[in-house]
């Protein structure tokens, strides 16, 4: 979710873009009207278009294309109208090859990460730790991966992840998780202690291999949950000075 700072930024831009032609899209669940109950209200041109669960026909239409040789009333019954779960529960029936449905989106993208191949395994759950983007090269150094393309193959082909079109890092491929809940689930799998090496391992390739002032809270994140909170500090420090000499005031209370 975005935070006020950013929600206020796009506030300000649906009042004050005028003179050029723009359409802001903001997606959310419910729960932001938990925080800020009044938010893009006021503003001139706004529409609100909740989105409602699939119906039973669609739910059902969408399941049929999706896989075969299995009842899709079995996948409707479960996934509850959720697209995102109907795709998992598809994937994981065609992957699997059983009929055993899991019961939440969260099982079902677990039962899948389980029946990877060792290599795309570890690969996804190395990614996960680096972030919801990820590039080849950190990906190859941090996990000690063998066969590192093969394994983003397998993980693209069946739709963990994604290759983006451009890199934010130069000569690196880049890639982003499909959806944010592979990427928490598998991040979930990764044993506490491994976790904690892996996050200092990024940490070390970034400080070694990448400069820029906006990777100060990308190394913050990675020493904090690597356990070394007194590596992390420096660059808390330089975010929050980032921040405010960028107007971001909330972000350094």
């Amino acid at each position: 979710m975005a935070d006020s700072t950013e929600l206020a930024l796009l506030t300000y831009l649906a009042r004050h873009t005028r003179d050029a032609p723009a359409l802001l899209v903001a997606t959310a669940r419910l729960e932001l009207l938990d925080v800020e109950p009044t938010w893009g209200t006021g503003l001139g041109a706004q529409t609100t278009l909740p989105l409602e669960p699939l119906t039973d026909d669609d739910a059902r239409t969408l399941a049929e294309l999706l896989v075969v040789g299995i009842d899709p009333e079995k996948l409707v019954d479960v996934a509850g109208g959720n697209p995102l779960f109907l795709e998992e529960l598809a994937a994981s029936v065609a992957e699997r090859g059983d009929e055993k449905l899991p019961v939440t989106v969260r099982e079902a993208i677990a039962a899948r990460i389980d029946a990877l191949p060792t290599a795309a395994r570890d690969a996804l759950l190395s990614a996960a730790v680096i972030g919801k983007t990820f590039w080849r090269g950190i990906l190859e150094t941090v996990g000690s991966i063998d066969g590192v393309d093969e394994a983003l193959a397998v993980l693209e082909a069946r739709d963990f992840v994604r290759r983006d079109s451009s890199s934010q890092v130069a000569g690196d491929a880049q890639f982003t998780f499909k959806h944010m809940l592979i990427r928490e689930v598998s991040y979930a799998t990764v044993p506490r202690a491994l976790r904690r090496e892996r996050h200092a391992a990024v940490a070390r390739y970034i400080e070694e291999r990448l400069v820029g002032e906006a990777l100060a809270t990308i190394l913050a994140y990675h020493w904090r949950e690597a356990g070394e909170p007194t590596r992390a500090v420096p660059y808390l420090l330089s975010a929050a000075d980032a921040a405010r000499r960028g107007w971001g005031q909330e972000r350094c209370d």
